[in-house]
């Protein structure tokens, strides 16, 4: 059984640098709304486990022989003004499975973990938002970077399916021109990708 830290370095090597609800932005741009889901590319990142975005979606093997899928879309910054910026979304996603453990199903202990090195990279974490439930546990860290000036993501999402635990990472980056200076991006992310399950998590059928 892997211990804590290997089990992260799989994951942070890959990536280098639960079902989500899909949140509408406020004044949403006519233009930018999403097609229906299952017009949407998607691929499977671990058994019973699919990625979908509505955009380029692409995939390689990482350097830890992960399976990574890469995927970008332009998206638009002060959509409710009348001059929205333009901008884009690149997101990498990718997941390791094994054996339940309760210390490896801890979405905070993972991030905490990675917190020294993402610190000196010059991530610089400014929320963390949380989804506890009993088999799917979800982390949401939001924040910048700022050389090279940009906006992330980084999600930490762990179901329990049975015996098995999946361990998803998907960071998304936003870059912008200027005119921006601060952006919500979590719910750009919530509207253009979705993870989905051929199963209910701790065992289920679904």
């Amino acid at each position: 059984m892997m211990v804590l830290s290997r089990y992260y370095r799989l994951l942070a090597g890959a990536l280098t640098g639960c079902a989500i609800l899909v949140a509408p932005l406020a004044a949403q741009n006519p233009a930018m709304t999403p097609p229906p889901l299952a017009q949407w590319p998607g691929a499977q990142i671990a058994r019973g486990v699919a990625f979908q975005g509505d955009g380029s979606l692409t995939i390689r093997e990482a350097e830890t022989g992960l399976p990574i899928l890469a995927f970008w879309r332009p998206v638009l910054f002060r959509e409710e003004t009348d001059e929205p910026i333009a901008g884009r979304m690149d997101c990498k996603v990718a997941a390791v499975e094994g054996p339940y453990d309760a210390e490896r199903f801890d979405p905070d202990a993972l991030h905490e973990a990675a917190r020294e090195l993402r610190e000196r990279q010059g991530y610089i974490d400014e929320d963390v938002l949380r989804d506890i439930g009993e088999h799917v546990r979800r982390l949401d860290v939001v924040g910048r970077r700022n050389r090279p000036h940009q906006h992330y993501v980084l999600s930490y999402i762990l179901v329990r399916d049975g015996t098995r635990l999946i361990d998803i990472r998907r960071n998304c980056t936003f870059i912008h021109g200027k005119g921006v200076t601060a952006i919500d991006p979590l719910p750009y992310v919530h509207r253009y990708t979705r993870l989905t399950y051929a199963f209910r998590p701790n065992g289920g059928e679904g």
